[in-house]
């Protein structure tokens, strides 16, 4: 019994000692990384601030047409010689998205110094006329600008009232949802070839009247299935054209009930 005793109790002294080895290896470790780690954060303090390796010298641009890189720098509100990360990125978006033909900007750091902006401009895509006056919008019926002078974009005519600030989206008097004659537009072009409208106009009633190619107008409900009523007019001007029926006027009608209405001038 009494060297079954010692035998523990010299075990016990072992495992002490070696739990005492284990934890000042642990705290000499410990000890260093911590040492390593005040070590790299004065090293990058010292770099960032008491250097000019962290200096902005220069922006680099892309995308930008309509704005030149000098009036970007401008608006953007970015001053070379400041630290990089002392320019706010969000507020350079914000700064930038405010001009009315930029549609998105990314900021990014090139590290060491530079900052590049990569920008996505409005493009002009239909003029609304109304009261002798050309309105300028996007693909998505965002007002850029105004003209007394016609371009050869796509002019929509309207006859209803135009509610419009610059930067805004157009409004329509009576239209429901104005996406919905771009919807249309589009679709037009992308089916049929941007040949396939020659003119078109909006309604207060919620109609949009567009006449083809061939001569033929169309008016459509925007309030029902606009790709349907489409397809189902233009297969109606191709049937009166397999049959040699004239198809340079005359209005398929879909605002007066279930069917379409064919309309002879």
């Amino acid at each position: 019994m009494k060297e079954c005793s010692r035998f523990m109790e010299n075990n016990n002294k072992k495992q002490r000692k070696k739990k005492k080895k284990r934890n000042k290896r642990l705290l000499i470790s410990t000890a260093a990384f911590i040492t390593a780690a005040v070590v790299v954060v004065f090293c990058i303090y010292y770099v960032y601030y008491e250097t000019p390796y962290f200096d902005l010298i220069g922006v680099d641009m892309e995308g930008n047409l309509t704005y030149s890189d000098e009036y970007i720098m401008e608006k953007s509100g970015i001053e070379t010689g400041k630290k990089i990360f002392d320019i706010d990125r969000r507020q350079v978006k914000e700064n930038l998205e405010n001009e009315v033909y930029v549609e998105n900007i990314r900021v990014v750091y090139t590290l060491p110094n530079r900052i590049f902006l990569d920008i996505v401009e409005r493009v002009d895509k239909y003029q609304v006329f109304i009261n002798n006056e050309y309105i300028i919008i996007d693909k998505n019926g965002i007002v850029l600008r105004t003209s007394t002078d016609k371009s050869d974009l796509l002019t929509i005519e309207s006859y209803a009232e135009v509610v419009y600030n610059i930067g805004d989206s157009i409004q329509f008097a009576g239209i429901e949802n104005i996406e919905d004659v771009f919807d249309a537009i589009e679709y037009l072009n992308n089916q049929y070839g941007t040949d396939a409208i020659k003119s078109c106009s909006v309604d207060q009633d919620n109609s949009f009247l567009f006449k083809t190619r061939y001569g033929t107008g169309v008016r459509l409900d925007l309030s029902e299935d606009i790709n349907y009523q489409i397809v189902f007019a233009m297969k109606i001007i191709n049937e009166r054209l397999n049959k040699n029926l004239t198809v340079s006027s005359g209005l398929i009608d879909f605002t007066k009930g279930d069917s379409p209405v064919y309309i002879e001038d």
